[in-house]
């Protein structure tokens, strides 16, 4: 999952074809008597709400759970989806209801059970709900916009019975004229207005999320992986085709990155963009990966603008087909959605997937070297702020309740372990081996139905590698000690500086310029200097204009080149909007200050190093292929 809470940063071709279902399998799914036999009407939309049918399979025991996930896989967060389930009715065989209770948020325990053929409940939309306290992310949750566009991530809208999330599941989703179901799922029947899906357990329902909209779908062949790009965009700013001719290259790169193929046959980037200017009610935004697609909620914005969030975040989904889906613990593999057990392996499926997203960029020539270095940088600044002494293990295994707030640090300090891993890798093995050849040797030991012991992983990792991969995770990924990144880099012609300090004139106080999802320019940084404080600044404050300058997307680079021309003691007059996000009020503001030299102390410096050795270059050539 990606998702972009504390940081605001600048976030396929066939003609489309009803899809032929493949007669056998197709076959086999109608055969089935023993399934969960579901029906929806998109058609019927009553106050964000939409009715749920289920015919049960054959129930054999005298009391029975239905249940809804309390958190699915690859949101490391409890939702507890049962809260959006309204006047819910089990009926017996002449229309009579069946009594039950309910046991906890998430569970409805119903008596006469094997008297039980028919239960019905409305479905609350979670992106619109009432219910402020957590904000579901809206990749994971479900929308019901009527006429419109619904997103059905099925755990929101279909449960399971205790003891039976490994029987077949039939689902028939009835939509308004017009509209097509993009998803992942290939085993679809589609007769006008009326689509059944047929998956072979509930573990694979929740894995392959629909939306419903009116189509803008374009097709790609990557290495003969069929893959769809399905986008929403109310303003119609951004188009799937636009998307696809966007994301082509990256694609092609990440197949030769795994080695020339893609272990999946189909793909779905399902694609939601919001017109609203004030975001999403969650606060953020990003997806949510699965086996075969990827759901996104972003922000409507200019084509141009929205292009390198938009490779970014689809480069990370994308490359979680092999980490945690292909490669995974027995505690994802059997995932428990009302009592997850978590796995301490973050660093590698969310972590190393992060680093892998921009690794494939610079190696193949999509990113420069200097742009990798800044982004290497970056995390090192962001991952300041969480507990550098906390095993990243640990963390892991705790991170629903004790270690909560230091999640955030997978996409940080989680690619920075995976870096350092890579190079210390390719260093051992004189350039030939690194965490590509890693995670290709991994896949074929395990795989999508193949789990690892979690205790187990790393000392399976060593006997891939070297001894001296045990001490890295010893010390740095089991152990409390921080990483020493000059080490690393130093191996690759890169010289690094953790900390200097300069007096300085600096008009944003510390903070520097980041464009939003909104088309705001905010100041955004980890702490304001001495003239920072003195002046005002706050963290997120939107500039609107400085000396009576608007400042906007298209003119704030050259807005920063004429504050770095300004002389000392030069008055400032700085209109800015505070608040409007996070829950916050907007507040319109005007600060004042004279410009002075401030102490300015600048963190985690990488350069290239110009006298690296022979050795060094080719390890970088090796590393980046620059």
């Amino acid at each position: 999952m990606a998702n972009s809470k504390t940081q605001l940063l600048s976030m396929y071709k066939f003609v489309l074809s009803i899809s032929l279902i493949c007669s056998s399998l197709f076959v086999q799914a109608q055969q089935s008597e023993n399934a969960y036999k579901f029906s929806v009407d998109l058609t019927k939309v009553f106050k964000d709400q939409l009715t749920v049918e289920l015919t049960p399979p054959q129930i054999n025991t005298d009391t029975v759970l239905y249940r809804f996930p309390a958190m699915v896989p690859g949101t490391y967060k409890v939702y507890n989806f049962g809260r959006f389930i309204t006047d819910f009715v089990a009926l017996d065989a002449a229309g009579n209801e069946l009594s039950y209770v309910k046991p906890d948020r998430n569970s409805f325990q119903i008596a006469d059970a094997k008297k039980i053929k028919k239960i019905r409940y409305k479905v609350e939309d979670t992106w619109d709900t009432d219910k402020r306290a957590d904000f579901v992310f809206e990749p994971a949750g479900t929308n019901i916009q009527k006429d419109t566009n619904y997103v059905l991530n099925n755990h929101g809208f279909f449960g399971y019975f205790e003891g039976m999330t490994k029987v077949q599941y039939e689902v028939m989703v009835k939509h308004p004229e017009g509209m097509y179901g993009s998803t992942g799922l290939n085993n679809v029947k589609r007769e006008g207005n009326e689509d059944t899906y047929y998956v072979n357990n509930y573990h694979d329902l929740v894995d392959g999320p629909i939306m419903y909209c009116k189509p803008d779908t374009t097709w790609l062949n990557v290495g003969g992986t069929k893959v769809l790009i399905s986008v929403y965009s109310p303003k119609k700013l951004v188009s799937s085709k636009f998307v696809a001719d966007s994301l082509h290259d990256i694609l092609e790169y990440q197949r030769l990155y795994l080695g020339g193929t893609l272990p999946v046959n189909n793909y779905a980037f399902i694609i939601y963009l919001t017109g609203n200017e004030d975001g999403f009610k969650s606060g953020s935004y990003g997806a949510l990966e699965h086996s075969y697609s990827s759901m996104y909620t972003l922000l409507e914005m200019e084509p141009a603008e929205i292009a390198q969030t938009v490779k970014d975040v689809a480069a990370h989904e994308f490359f979680h087909i092999v980490t945690p889906l292909n490669i995974h613990s027995y505690e994802i593999g059997d995932f428990d959605f009302n009592k997850p057990k978590m796995s301490m392996h973050l660093w590698m499926y969310e972590g190393l997937t992060e680093y892998a997203a921009h690794h494939v960029q610079v190696k193949y020539g999509k990113m420069s070297l200097n742009a990798f270095i800044d982004v290497l940088s970056e995390k090192m600044n962001i991952a300041d702020r969480y507990n550098d002494t906390l095993p990243f293990t640990r963390m892991s295994l705790l991170c629903l309740d004790e270690h909560e707030k230091e999640y955030g640090n997978v996409y940080q300090k989680g690619a920075l372990i995976g870096m350092c891993l890579d190079i210390q890798l390719r260093h051992l093995s004189k350039g030939q081996y690194g965490t590509q050849e890693l995670m290709a040797d991994l896949s074929k030991k395990y795989g999508k139905d193949r789990s690892f012991n979690d205790d187990s992983l790393i000392t399976e990792i060593v006997r891939l590698t070297y001894p001296e991969i045990g001490e890295f995770f010893k010390k740095y990924v089991m152990g409390n000690e921080p990483i020493p990144y000059g080490k690393y880099l130093e191996m690759v012609g890169l010289n690094y500086e953790a900390s200097r300090t300069e007096m300085v004139l600096d008009p944003l106080g510390g903070y520097f310029f980041i464009q939003d999802n909104q088309g705001n320019v905010r100041i955004y940084g980890p702490e304001p200097n001495s003239f920072g404080n003195d002046i005002g600044y706050k963290n997120f404050d939107v500039i609107k204009s400085i000396n009576g300058k608007k400042v906007t997307p298209q003119n704030m680079e050259q807005v920063l080149g004429e504050l770095k021309q300004m002389k000392e003691g030069t008055k400032l007059k700085i209109k800015i909007i505070r608040g409007g996000i996070f829950g916050i009020p907007k507040q319109k503001m005007t600060l004042k200050g004279t410009l002075r030299k401030s102490e300015k102390v600048t963190r985690h410096i990488i350069t290239i190093d110009k006298g690296a050795s022979e050795t060094q270059l080719l390890l970088r050539k090796f590393w980046i292929n620059k």
